[in-house]
């Protein structure tokens, strides 16, 4: 249940923020996608601008992650990372013109989907593992738009006119959006049509989720790939996804199979950090295209903070006290 008054929950206010979403899908669809690079570099300035707590968020993520950013280069960093944001925005407003053009296929491409072709074929499903990393949107539109079937996790929105108004921007190709809350029943029929189930596990789980290394620091991190993976005996696929010369690539790498976990002290564990590790990676190849403004550490930073003493040396073998919730998310 929620609590408290926030205005963005108004009625009035919600059907504002529609109003002024659909004017400026208007405006943006009257420019060639040519045009999507100079129209982000302003988003992304103006985003900057405003978003203050989220680009402090940024900052100090970057501070603290080893190996991606040098200190005195981290508020140029941060503009990229904005200016990555922005030219998301942008293609996913002009996805009905890509749409009417054709061109989606030209812009997508698929790259060693013969992994998943075979996993298919093996009858089992699989749990492809992304991050929030170049445009994931798209993506999932040009998976389906080559005739893989693809059903995704997304926390719905708060506002039921942008919500609706997304999912036909969402599903236009046959892709089928998942709410994530109370969705474990049809992740498990996904998975038994023998479909690919795609989750988002970058992001904080809070107390509902388990401690595995990320970036040299503990992240508390969805298990429920993992949990459906052991007991259903299906594959996970990580999958890369990156934005480079104006193509986005869509990766899919080596299939974790549960099999290869069951005999660990921990296989739920053992799995999360496997994939975890593999997201840690891709982020690093291309490092300005992740969504650092997200606060991914901040459970653990508050369970070091109030239970010190849970929190070994190597911040990787706590799982945070509490059930299992939610699935993971496909938004902040």
């Amino acid at each position: 249940m929620k609590h408290g008054f926030r205005l963005r929950r108004v009625l009035p206010v919600q059907l504002f923020f529609y109003l002024l979403l659909r004017v400026v899908v208007m405006v943006v669809g009257m420019f060639p996608f040519s045009m999507a690079p100079a129209m982000a570099r302003v988003l992304g300035r103006l985003f900057r601008l405003v978003d203050l707590k989220h680009a402090r968020i940024a900052a100090k993520n970057l501070g603290l992650s080893p190996g991606v950013c040098p200190p005195e280069r981290i508020p140029a960093f941060v503009d990229r990372v904005y200016e990555h944001l922005g030219l998301g925005f942008v293609e996913m407003l002009m996805i009905p013109r890509l749409m009417g053009l054709h061109g989606l296929s030209r812009l997508v491409r698929l790259e060693r989907f013969d992994i998943v072709e075979q996993l298919l074929r093996e009858g089992r499903g699989m749990i492809a593992v992304i991050a929030h990393q170049g445009n994931w949107e798209l993506i999932g539109l040009g998976v389906t738009l080559a005739g893989y079937p693809l059903s995704s996790l997304a926390r719905p929105i708060e506002n039921v006119w942008i919500e609706r108004y997304l999912e036909r921007f969402r599903t236009q190709t046959g892709q089928r959006i998942i709410p994530k809350y109370h969705a474990l029943g049809e992740m498990i029929r996904v998975l038994q049509r023998n479909e690919i189930l795609v989750v988002q596990v970058d992001q904080d789980a809070r107390h509902f989720g388990i401690f595995v290394d990320f970036f040299g620091r503990p992240a508390s991190t969805h298990r429920s790939p993992a949990l459906l993976s052991l007991k259903y005996g299906v594959p996970i696929i990580p999958v890369n996804i990156y934005r480079e010369g104006g193509v986005h690539h869509c990766v899919v790498n080596e299939p974790l199979r549960p099999e290869e976990f069951r005999g660990r002290p921990d296989p739920a564990k053992a799995l999360t950090q496997a994939y975890t590790a593999r997201m840690e990676g891709y982020i690093r190849q291309h490092p300005d295209q992740w969504f650092w403004v997200h606060d991914r550490w901040k459970s653990a930073e508050r369970a070091a903070r109030d239970h010190p003493d849970q929190l070994d040396g190597r911040y990787s073998s706590v799982t945070v006290a509490g059930r299992e919730g939610g699935p993971p998310t496909a938004g902040p």
